[in-house]
């Protein structure tokens, strides 16, 4: 999800790498009282690694989740799966009683990098910034930032990252263009009536059809083998490139 607000505003001012030391580890969070994941909306976005990690730990599946927990919403122009709050607590609908994970150790990448943040400098690099005045626990201690976000030890991780990115943001700019086409002047004060309508809902099914298609394509249809997801999903983003001619 892109946030509308400069990095000063964001963060400390600092760049790190998963080499760097940062001053984040919670401690477990012991002794704060305060529950971060409350109020969170729709920003909790899911990929679908993440999707893919929740269906194993849960023994379920994403259209079981989609009852629940999980829904669909437009994030920055297209539709993407969110963690859902409870509409009682406005909490975490993984939030227990007593305001623990239930889904830990299967807990979104968005989570598991908290309060830290990717920064991309293009479709490729990212590195990682300290969001500030998200974490409300004191005397955070330092951790080096690898060690704190504990992603998967395979190196096909960080290239899904890098590829999912790439993926997102092609598909983002086509739904952008799709609705900025034939938005001048002219070509507006020239079409009216049932003409204007039929290429506005033109306009709907195109860009639906993306979206439908990159939801069946990576969150609806399963991961055949769990060893091998990173080998899938690059083949799936390869093609799906493919079939809309944007690779």
């Amino acid at each position: 999800m892109y946030r509308e607000q400069s990095l000063n505003e964001i963060c400390d001012g600092r760049m790190y790498t998963e080499n760097d030391m940062v001053r984040t580890d919670t401690g477990n969070c012991a002794g704060c009282r305060q529950v971060c994941c409350k109020g969170m909306e729709r920003s909790i976005v899911l990929d679908p690694y993440d999707v893919h990690r929740l269906t194993i730990s849960l023994n379920t599946t994403f259209d079981q989740l989609l009852k629940g927990p999980v829904e669909i919403n437009i994030v920055d122009g297209i539709m993407l799966p969110n963690l859902a709050m409870n509409k009682d607590t406005d909490a975490c609908s993984f939030l227990d009683s007593s305001n623990k994970c239930t889904i830990h150790d299967a807990r979104p990448g968005v989570c598991r990098l908290f309060p830290l943040g990717r920064y991309w400098e293009d479709d490729t690099h990212y590195k990682y910034i300290f969001q500030k005045d998200q974490c409300h626990k004191e005397n955070l201690s330092k951790i080096k930032v690898k060690k704190w976000i504990n992603n998967p030890a395979d190196p096909g991780y960080d290239q899904f990252i890098k590829d999912w990115h790439r993926y997102i943001v092609r598909i983002r700019k086509a739904v952008y263009d799709i609705q900025s086409e034939g938005y001048d002047d002219k070509i507006h004060a020239d079409v009216m009536g049932a003409e204007s309508l039929n290429i506005q809902n033109k306009k709907e099914t195109q860009i639906r059809t993306i979206c439908m298609y990159t939801l069946k394509t990576f969150y609806l249809t399963p991961f055949v083998d769990d060893k091998d997801f990173f080998g899938q999903i690059g083949h799936r983003i390869s093609d799906a490139l493919h079939v809309m001619g944007m690779d």
